[in-house]
């Protein structure tokens, strides 16, 4: 096969394959100082702040990107809310169902979404630093900081997992029953909500700290594991989440969506620019958000409210295209989330410079005292901090790919400071390194971008103006951008990725898959089990391990599938890797269990504490399947050409060259006649 060729439409990549590094540098990686070595710590002015169209490209896209994530989790927030408020089932007054629900909304709006102003604050400015330093250690100008945003992957989990479930605990503990009085109603429903916040702030707390811990382990994970298992996260969270769920959303409103999705496509993968004024050009991506805007105001979105009757009942098609998952009312405004004027309205009459902001700094920090909850989300938060740094394990491999090589253990220990300070301040969502670091750079950003979005995102969350925007902005509107990000990023998944681990990248993407189909099946309430069992936590700890098991199969390394099927084979006790282990259901919504720490039943077929069928939990078949696969690999060392322990060679040595393809026969032909003594 001839030399792959880079497109010239928009470069991800240096095409330079990283080295694996020997063991004693990768302990000395740990440091966080390392790195730097004598390089100055200094700011350095040379760098460029700001680079014209390229930098203000960088910023729309980093900045519509995190939108896109604040947006879409500000909707799941609402649903969680009325969930465990007004759709309550449990007896109680409905002031306080109602309470519950509204409160929760204030303390969103006033105190969690002001604390991730500040984190992203935070991180912005850091990565643009590092950025100057990068230019002073390798004495170069052709930097690029770091992209840095909201934790995706792991608040669309906590949200459901953590929050939900929190705020239905504090729901059963204050709820006054249905004879209580109107005064009692409301202060108990405040303390309801409350006590839901508290949780989900200790447990971000938890994985902000988890994520420091990280920095023990990128190095060592990312230079043991095959390449395609170390850009698993990345292909799996660009296809998934930012390709592929933004186009089912751009599909439920064409008219509002489908040309500037195509001014993206022509944009930036056909290299299409609009003039302005001289050599200044419109920015691709506020372009497709303005006319998203003015399309979807302009009724592109708006669907008829009357009820469509008979099997469907008094569902309306508002309420199908419009609303949350075809509850009947919840499209009853006839247009879609981001189009409606009366809600726009009410949010800037409720929260635009006025509100409680930033009230809860310090407080919600008290729920790590709540140990009746705590004991089961302590668990699942550790994981959830796992998933955090395997994703800056990836964003990092990604970053040095494009030809800037930052510090992995710094860069975990400042994506879990940015939670911390987050929880902090009062926030439930955690902050993290950006996946998109080769997109920024091909578009010749350097660091203006990045102190541009910690800035704006600062002023817009801290003054209440982001409730307004929640109402302004249709959420297709940065659908567009996000297929573009996220179809760029999983190529570049391939671009670093050997030929012959192609498979093991599409296997990897499989958990993300059912991640998002165990998310979407009404709050992931899935009755597949095989869904289950590979879309916890995201899918990802589930890629990595399935790309890593493939990747070392077909490169016939039988030493590293044995070693790291039976280490798999504990993780998979404990609830870390595969083991899908709940099945109680509440309110739609699988409970915070499915990561227990249960190992195996003890034949009474109920468990005692938590009253689950013991046969749910498949951690110990996980254990002996993995088991078996240890053995099955470790039989085949014996076998082997070139291993020290063989004792009859009949199986092919282990490839080692990146540019071998095991299924290219002709070559492996003239290597065996090669052998054939003369």
């Amino acid at each position: 096969r001839g030399q792959r060729t880079r497109r010239d439409t928009m470069p991800v990549g240096t095409g330079i394959k990283r080295e694996k590094v020997p063991l004693q540098q990768v302990l000395l990686q740990l440091s966080p100082f390392y790195w730097q070595g004598d390089a100055s710590w200094a700011w350095n002015t040379k760098v460029p702040f700001w680079t014209g169209s390229g930098e203000m490209e960088a910023f729309c896209e980093l900045f519509f990107d995190n939108l896109a994530t604040l947006l879409g989790v500000t909707g799941a927030a609402m649903d969680v809310g009325n969930l465990a408020g007004l759709g309550s089932f449990s007896p109680a007054t409905d002031l306080f169902k109602a309470t519950v629900t509204s409160e929760w909304t204030r303390i969103y709006y006033d105190w969690n979404i002001p604390a991730c102003g500040l984190g992203l604050l935070f991180g912005n400015i850091w990565f643009a630093w590092l950025a100057t330093r990068l230019a002073t250690k390798e004495n170069r100008l052709d930097v690029t900081a770091q992209p840095y945003g909201m934790n995706t992957t792991v608040i669309y989990i906590t949200i459901y997992a953590i929050s939900l479930p929190g705020l239905q605990a504090g729901f059963a503990k204050y709820n006054p029953g249905t004879g209580a009085s109107d005064a009692d109603s409301v202060a108990l429903g405040k303390k309801a909500a409350e006590f839901g916040w508290k949780v989900s702030v200790a447990t971000n707390f938890i994985i902000g700290f988890m994520e420091i811990l990280g920095c023990f382990l990128g190095d060592l994970i990312r230079n043991t594991v095959p390449t395609a298992a170390v850009y698993v996260p990345l292909a799996g969270v660009g296809f998934v989440w930012l390709a592929f769920s933004p186009m089912l959303t751009i599909a439920k409103s064409p008219m509002m969506c489908l040309l500037p999705f195509m001014v993206v496509v022509f944009g930036f993968f056909g290299n299409v620019r609009y003039p302005v004024y001289g050599k200044v050009t419109f920015p691709i991506a506020l372009m497709a958000i303005l006319m998203s805007v003015i399309f979807g105001w302009a009724g592109a979105c708006k669907r008829s409210t009357e009820e469509i009757g008979g099997a469907y009942g008094p569902v309306t098609v508002s309420d199908f295209y419009n609303g949350f998952r075809a509850i009947p009312g919840t499209g009853a405004s006839g247009t879609c989330q981001g189009t409606d004027g009366n809600a726009a309205k009410a949010a800037w009459k409720t929260y635009a410079f006025k509100g409680d902001i930033f009230g809860g700094f310090g407080s919600g920090l008290s729920g790590l005292s709540e140990s009746s909850l705590m004991d089961d989300f302590a668990a699942p938060a550790l994981l959830f901090g796992m998933i955090g740094f395997l994703g800056t394990m990836t964003c990092v491999e990604s970053a040095e790919a494009a030809g800037d090589a930052y510090p992995m253990s710094e860069i975990m220990i400042v994506d879990g400071i940015g939670t911390c300070m987050a929880a902090l301040a009062g926030g439930m969502f955690g902050t993290t390194v950006y996946i998109g670091h080769p997109v920024h750079k091909a578009l010749g950003a350097k660091i203006g971008y990045s102190i541009l979005n910690g800035i704006i995102y600062f002023i817009f969350l801290s003054t209440g103006l982001f409730a307004c925007l929640y109402n302004v902005i249709p959420e297709c509107a940065n659908g567009a951008i996000l297929v573009f990000v996220g179809l760029l990023l999983a190529r570049q998944g391939f671009e670093e990725t050997p030929e012959r681990h192609y498979p093991c990248l599409l296997l990897g993407l499989m958990p993300f898959i059912c991640n998002w189909a165990w998310l979407e099946s009404d709050g992931n309430a899935s009755k597949n089990m095989g869904v289950l069992s590979l879309g916890p936590s995201g899918g990802i700890v589930q890629g990595i391990i399935l790309a890593a098991l493939t990747a070392w199969a077909i490169d016939r390394k039988f030493e590293e599938v044995t070693v790291f099927s039976i280490i798999i084979a504990f993780l998979s006790l404990f609830g870390i890797a595969f083991s899908h282990n709940d099945l109680v259901y509440s309110y739609g919504v699988w409970g915070a269990e499915h990561q227990t720490l249960k190992v195996y039943a003890d034949g009474s077929g109920v468990d005692k504490d938590t009253g689950t069928p013991e046969e749910a939990f498949n951690g110990w078949r996980w254990c002996v399947a993995f088991f078996m696969v240890a053995f099955f690999a470790a039989c085949h060392i014996p076998f082997q050409k070139g291993n020290k322990y063989t004792k009859f060679e009949a199986i092919p040595p282990r490839i080692e060259d990146d540019a071998e393809d095991p299924y290219d026969y002709s070559v492996h032909a003239a290597k065996e006649a090669a052998e054939i003594p003369k």
